[in-house]
C-alpha cells in the first residue's frame, strides 16, 4: 500500500456473476483505477481506492454483477474503527502536549565539583538572584550565572552553567589554597613577580625577567621579586636597551605563621534524643505537597531535606517527583570538658592545623605551641617556622 492509499484508504473488492469483462470496461472508461487482478475460485479480486467505491457499485449494476469488500486498509477505517477510544487518543495528544510545555521549562539544578559549599547554600544564592525550579529556559542567561557566582565566592575560580534538556547544569572549581584571613596585598604588577608573603629568601631560580633579591635577603610582602624588565648589555657591559618580559621564576622563602586559638571549658552542643519523624511530599512544578501525617512537632530539631526529580531520558527531566524531610530532634546542653582535655584538645587543633598547612603546598619546618589555662578556658599558642613558594 502506497502512501497516497494510506491516507485515502484502500479496499480489497471481489467481483462475481455477471459479465466482469463489461464491469471492467465500464471502469476504464470511468477513470475508475482497478489495481492486482488476480482470478480466484471465488471470483475475481482487484484493490481500489476506497473513495471510488460508490461509483464502481453503480457501474456493478450496468454489468450485472456483485462486488464485496473483502478488506478495508488506511487512515480513514482506522479513525471510524477508533471513536470509541477518542478518550485515549485525545489522552496521548494531551500528554504530548504537556511533554512539550514542560520542556520549556527548568526542573532540575545540578551543582558539580561543589565541596566547600553545599548544594543547598548555591540554590538558595541562586533563587536570590532569580534563577529558580519551574522558570523558563528563555530567562536563563548562563553568563550572567557564572559572574555571580564568581562576584559573590572569591574562592570560586572557575565556573560553568549550561542548560542541557531541562536541566540547568552548573560546574565550578573551587581555589584549594586560600590566604590567611585579615593579609592583605597590593595590585600584582603586571609582568613582575612579587612577594605574597613575607620571609627570608632562601632560593631563587629565575626563567624569565630579571632577579631583585637573593638568598638571605628578608622581603616583605608586596615586594618585587622577579622584574619584568630585561636588561640588554653589550660586551663592555653597556646598556643597549630594555625589553619588557613577563617575568617568571620560583622563590623560595622561609616563613612564619602564628597561631593563637582560645578553647572554652564549656560549650553548647546538641544532644540528639533519637526521636526523628518523617514527611513525605510530592514535588510538582517546584512546590512541595506533603502527604497527610508526620508533622514535626519538636520545640528543636535539624532537618534534612532529600528528593528526586523523576525523568524520562538522559536529560529530560519531569516536573514532578518525590522526596522527604526528616527531623531529628534534639535538646540544648552544655559539654563540660575537664582542664586535662580541653588542653588536649588545644594541641590537636593546632596538629590540624599543621596538617592543612602542609597540604596547601607548605613544608613546615618546626611547629611548637604552649597551652595555658585561665579560669574557664584554655589558649594554645603556635608558632609554625616554614618553607614555601612566596612568589605571585
Amino acid at each position: 500500500m502506497d502512501r497516497g492509499d494510506r491516507w485515502k484508504g484502500r479496499l480489497t473488492v471481489r467481483v462475481t456473476g455477471g459479465s466482469p469483462e463489461r464491469f471492467f470496461n465500464l471502469c476504464s472508461f470511468h477513470g475508475i483505477l482497478l489495481e492486482y487482478l488476480e482470478q480466484t475460485e471465488s471470483g475475481i479480486s482487484f484493490y481500489m481506492e476506497a473513495g471510488e467505491f460508490f461509483r464502481a457499485g453503480r457501474l456493478a449494476k450496468k454489468a450485472g454483477v456483485k462486488l464485496r469488500i473483502i478488506e478495508k486498509k488506511g487512515l480513514p477505517f482506522w479513525l471510524r474503527r477508533s471513536r470509541k477510544r477518542t478518550a485515549f487518543y485525545a489522552g496521548i495528544l494531551l500528554c504530548l502536549g504537556l511533554l512539550y510545555v514542560s520542556s520549556l521549562f527548568i526542573w532540575d539544578i545540578h551543582m558539580e565539583g561543589n565541596l566547600k559549599y553545599t548544594d543547598s547554600t548555591l540554590l538558595c544564592f541562586l533563587e536570590e538572584q532569580g534563577y529558580t525550579h519551574g522558570m523558563a529556559k528563555s530567562g536563563i542567561f548562563c553568563e550572567d550565572i557564572e559572574k555571580a557566582i564568581r562576584n559573590r565566592y572569591n574562592d570560586i575560580t572557575w565556573v560553568s552553567a549550561e542548560i542541557t534538556g531541562n536541566r540547568l547544569i552548573v560546574q565550578i572549581k573551587e581555589n584549594e589554597l586560600t590566604e590567611p584571613e585579615g593579609e592583605t596585598f597590593p595590585a600584582v604588577t603586571t609582568g613582575d613577580v612579587t612577594a605574597k608573603k613575607s620571609g627570608k629568601v632562601v632560593s631563587v631560580i629565575t626563567r624569565a625577567g630579571t632577579p631583585k633579591v637573593h638568598t638571605g635577603d628578608e622581603v616583605e610582602a608586596g615586594q618585587i621579586l622577579i622584574s619584568g624588565t630585561l636588561d640588554i648589555l653589550d660586551e663592555g657591559g653597556n646598556l643597549l636597551k630594555t625589553e619588557s618580559v613577563r617575568a617568571d621564576g620560583d622563590v623560595i622563602a622561609a616563613t612564619v605563621y602564628h597561631y593563637e586559638e582560645e578553647l572554652p571549658f564549656a560549650s553548647p552542643v546538641k544532644h540528639y534524643t533519637g526521636e526523628e519523624k518523617i514527611r513525605r511530599y510530592f514535588w510538582l512544578f517546584g512546590k512541595q505537597v506533603f502527604l497527610p501525617g508526620g508533622k514535626d512537632h519538636y520545640d528543636l530539631s535539624d532537618q534534612v531535606d532529600s528528593y528526586e526529580t523523576l525523568h524520562l531520558w538522559g536529560n529530560f527531566y519531569l516536573p514532578l517527583g518525590f522526596g522527604s524531610v526528616t527531623s531529628r530532634e534534639y535538646q540544648e546542653a552544655v559539654l563540660v570538658l575537664p582542664p586535662e582535655k580541653a588542653k588536649a584538645e588545644a594541641e590537636k587543633r593546632f596538629e590540624k592545623y599543621c596538617e592543612e598547612l602542609a597540604a596547601s603546598g607548605v613544608t613546615v619546618k618546626d611547629a611548637s605551641c604552649t597551652v595555658e589555662t585561665d579560669g574557664d578556658s584554655c589558649t594554645v599558642t603556635g608558632t609554625v617556622h616554614a618553607e614555601e613558594a612566596i612568589g605571585k
